[in-house]
């Protein structure tokens, strides 16, 4: 008697279970590699309630997949008794019924073949056998009461077809081997035939997907919130895989606080799924939660900014012994001085922040406030007063300066604000330290050199200085002249912010070396000289206009600059107007530049403004959309609305106007409506729970394009992550899912690369549009040549690129002139069109045309000039003839009067 028929498992078993079991052994050859039989346990079946209503009869076993090879011992005791009325037993009298046969029959492989839809199952991909027919196989079984499938429910989750398409699923998932088996009960008894691992997956996998979902919340302290989610989610991904649960996590509220003192605050963690990936979801939750909740993370925000150097200590070496005391974690605030105790308005977070074990965190808590008291009562102070222009640089960036004087001398130094106008410096510390805290201050204020250039007395005679020293000011800084000055000198030059321009534009160049921050101040007051206001005009036009000429109009703004030797500076502020800066030419003096300034202004004016007239369908709408999903449309630093925008966009969406709930739309008419059709869309989508939950997207584009589509150094993938917060993973073409090396079809158009992207599901689609985009882009990209013979050349390029430029402008494509020194290799007469094959053919067709015309010009131009030559010889030679013909005249009339004259003298 078989060894499985005496294990208590087996006797567990249904009569059905039992029969289907002992066929799969049988069916199985002899040589199997597998020596010993794996029984199922009868605890394996996952789920565990009492059902005692059934919903479906039946009781034969339904084949799914060819069973797996088990070797088992010949035995010929014990055998299944099928006459057995106990175990078998004869159906009630009443309405007659054909006899139930066995569905391992021939008529029941009949039945199953007449029933493909809810049946008919396949087995596990050939390679995925061979992959693992080294490990042994086991056969484990899972049972499942009717009412626990979502089968048998009335109504049915969406994307449900039937448990035959769920089983086929598994299958092929996992490449295990599934026998499915419903008694007259309607309980449903399935024999998992594969590896220890795949079978385990196989119970998951068909629970997932069978078993009827249920919901259940688990209250945890919200402290652990961030555990059971884990960086980027990837803790909260893993339970979710290995439970086949979904586990919903309230998000963190803006207005929380990182204070986790206590862990009364709790939060409700939603798991569905079924009862058995419900308890393991659990398991795995309150297991992080009761790893987190044994330490403790607190801030301790009653310590007055001043003290904050001195508790630290030098080189912070208090908090370090703390630290490796008790083995707490000890994060510091940054060093905060009058100058910086506000920003943008808000007290700056300046909290220390204990992480721990418990009880050690409450003892480093008691050593700090017992050190902080102590400070409080022996520490004592002295004023020194510093020049206010010295104040920032005894800072130093992030506080490396006051942090540079305490380590050295043990005296922490107070500022005042830099709205305040004391100039009184306070040093705190010990008695026996204050001494050597002021010679510290001391040195560290004479050793930097200040210079200060007020621009406004440069222009004293224009008509309004201080409003052309912040055109100046804005210009220079943007140029960069002010970096060059900086290299050459070795200085640093500190620009007033916006807020501050009110009454002076200061410019102060700070130097270690006076004489060095006086060269500088020189070469700077020259640079500034000679920036007078006739080089410099202002263009008005509506402000909602200026994103979008930068960005939409931004190629054509880099010719105007080109073509007229201008800068133009397009503000960010709508307060402001767009500013011009005439430059000139490489070499220009100063007398050539304000010669040809006003021109150039008035033609870049007019451009500016053409631009302006021609955005008139330019509009501003709004619509309502509720407060709480706004940040849902954001997205993360905006990622979702980018994708909703979509690439170089020029629509400015605002959130908020006349009340919380508006948003303010303004572009093209077309990108307004296309955008408020988008922002419903996804307003809608936000609604649900689901809607930030992660999606995945999977395609494949030619391995010619990747390389273009992650760009140099991966700038293009890495721009497409950052705009819009997703992961995206490219595949290798020279690997196979599993790692293998595959062999390169000889056809390069032929091989594919497989491209994943997972985030949120509107910014997942846009990227997936973008790269789809970018790959039509590509496959339409041609490059044409047209031959024209080089002396033509000249006329199609036109003064200053004129007619070049235009053509690029109009069709968008790059269009190539050999170069007047043309290599060996390049010929000189050949241009080359570069874009899409529509554009590129449309411009070259242009260019042979004006070629055409430019010969026929040149060939008509010949005509004439040869007509003009002949002309002009005839023109000469009759001029000629007459000069001729006059000459004898005259020379015969001189004759003659020689004559008479001679005549005369022999008479007399």
């Amino acid at each position: 008697m078989s060894s499985t028929e005496h294990h208590p498992a087996f006797d567990s078993l249904t009569p059905s279970a039992k029969l289907a079991l002992l066929h799969a052994q049988t069916a199985a050859p002899q040589d199997a590699s597998v020596e010993e039989t794996m029984v199922p346990s009868a605890n394996d079946p996952v789920v565990t309630t009492d059902f005692s209503e059934p919903l479906i009869a039946g009781d034969y076993p339904t084949p799914i997949s060819k069973p797996a090879v088990i070797k088992k011992e010949k035995k010929k005791d014990d055998k299944l008794d099928l006459a057995s009325e106990s175990a078998f037993p004869s159906l009630s009298s009443g309405s007659s019924r054909a006899p139930i046969t066995s569905g391992w029959s021939a008529a029941a492989v009949s039945r199953v073949k007449t029933q493909p839809v809810t049946r008919s199952m396949g087995r596990a991909p050939a390679s995925n056998a061979a992959k693992k027919s080294t490990v042994p196989h086991i056969t484990d079984v899972l049972e499942l009461p009717a009412n626990q499938q979502t089968a048998n429910q009335p109504v049915k989750p969406l994307g449900f077809k039937s448990n035959s398409d769920v089983i086929q699923q598994v299958i092929n998932k996992t490449g295990t081997t599934i026998i499915a088996s419903t008694n007259r009960s309607g309980t449903t008894t399935f024999l998992i035939q594969g590896t220890p691992a795949d079978t385990e997956k196989a119970k998951r996998e068909l629970i997932a997907g069978l078993v009827v979902k249920r919901t259940a919340e688990v209250a945890v302290p919200s402290s652990t919130r961030r555990f059971i989610i884990g960086a980027k989610g990837k803790t909260l991904q893993m339970i979710e895989a290995k439970s086949g649960t979904r586990i919903n996590i309230p998000p963190r509220k803006e207005e929380d606080e990182l204070n986790e003192e206590n862990d009364e605050e709790m939060v409700n963690v939603t798991i569905v799924g079924d009862a058995a990936g419900i308890k393991i979801a659990q398991a795995e939750i309150e297991a992080i939660v009761g790893d987190k909740t044994a330490k403790q993370t607190i801030k301790l925000e009653n310590f007055h900014y001043k003290y904050h150097l001195l508790l630290a200590g030098p080189q912070n070496g208090a908090l370090k012994s703390i630290e490796e005391t008790l083995g707490v974690k000890v994060q510091t605030p940054p060093i905060v001085t009058g100058y910086d105790v506000l920003v943008e308005g808000k007290v700056r977070d300046n909290a220390f922040v204990l992480s721990g074990d418990k009880e050690k965190v409450q003892q480093a808590k008691q050593i700090l406030e017992d050190r902080y008291n102590s400070l409080e009562k022996d520490t004592k102070t002295v004023n020194l007063s510093v020049s206010k222009r010295q104040h920032k640089y005894l800072i130093g960036k992030n506080g490396s300066t006051l942090r540079e004087i305490f380590d050295k001398s043990g005296c922490s130094v107070e500022l005042p604000a830099s709205t305040d106008a004391s100039e009184e410096v306070t040093i705190r510390g010990h008695n026996d330290c204050i001494i050597n805290g002021l010679t510290a201050v001391l040195e560290k204020s004479n050793a930097v050199h200040v210079a200060v250039l007020d621009i406004p007395s440069i222009f004293t005679s224009v008509p309004n200085p201080q409003q052309h020293s912040k055109n100046v000011l804005k210009y220079i800084v943007k140029s960069g002249h002010l970096k060059k000055i900086e290299q050459d000198h070795d200085v640093e030059i500190s620009v007033p912010r916006a807020d501050a321009l009110g009454k002076s534009v200061p410019l102060e160049f700070v130097s270690k070396v006076e004489k060095n921050g006086v060269s500088a101040y020189q070469d700077g007051f020259i640079i500034f000289q000679n920036l007078v206001p006739a080089l410099f005009s202002t263009v008005k036009v509506e402000p909602h206009l200026y994103h979008y000429i930068s960005v939409r109009h931004g190629k054509q703004l880099q010719r105007i600059k080109a073509r007229y030797s201008v800068a133009i500076l397009v503000p960010d502020n709508e307060n402001e107007e767009i500013l011009i800066v005439y430059e000139g030419k490489e070499g220009d003096d100063q007398e050539t530049k304000l010669s040809e300034a006003k021109e150039a202004l008035d033609a870049v004016t007019a451009e500016i403004k053409k631009i302006a007239s021609d955005s008139s369908d330019y509009i501003s709408n709004s619509i309502t959309i509720p407060a709480k999903f706004h940040r849902a449309i954001l997205g993360p630093k905006g990622t979702t609305l980018n994708a909703i925008l979509g690439e170089d966009s020029t629509v400015v969406v605002r959130f908020g106007g006349a009340n919380e709930d508006e948003v303010i739309i303004r572009g093209t008419s077309s990108e307004v409506k296309r955008t408020i059709e988008e922002l419903n869309k996804v307003h809608n989508e936000a609604k649900y729970d689901d809607f930030s939950n992660s999606y995945t997207a999977e395609f494949e584009i030619p391995v010619a394009f990747s390389p273009h589509v992650i760009g140099k150094s991966g700038s293009n993938i890495n721009k497409l992550k950052d705009d819009l917060g997703v992961r995206i993973d490219i595949s290798d073409p020279n690997k196979s899912e599993n790692g293998e090396t595959i062999v390169k079809s000889k056809k390069k158009n032929d091989q594919k690369v497989k491209i994943i992207i997972n985030g949120i599901k509107t910014n997942v689609e846009a990227a997936k549009e973008r790269i789809s985009a970018m790959v039509s882009n590509l496959a339409d990209q041609v490059t044409l040549s047209l031959s024209v013979p080089k002396e033509f050349h000249r006329f199609l390029i036109g003064p200053s690129g004129r007619f070049v430029k235009k053509l690029e402008d109009k069709y968008n494509v790059y269009i190539k002139f050999p170069k007047s020194f043309s290599t060996e290799t390049e010929d000189p007469d050949v241009i080359t069109i570069r874009g899409r094959k529509k554009e590129a053919s449309a411009a070259k067709d242009e260019l042979f045309e004006l070629y055409e015309y430019e010969k026929d010009e040149q060939i008509k131009r010949k005509e004439r000039d040869a007509r003009f030559a002949e002309e002009r010889k005839k023109r000469e030679a009759d001029a000629a003839a007459r000069a001729e013909a006059a000459t004898a005249k005259a020379e015969a009339a001189a004759a003659k009067t020689a004559a008479a004259e001679v005549e005369a003298e022999k008479s007399t």
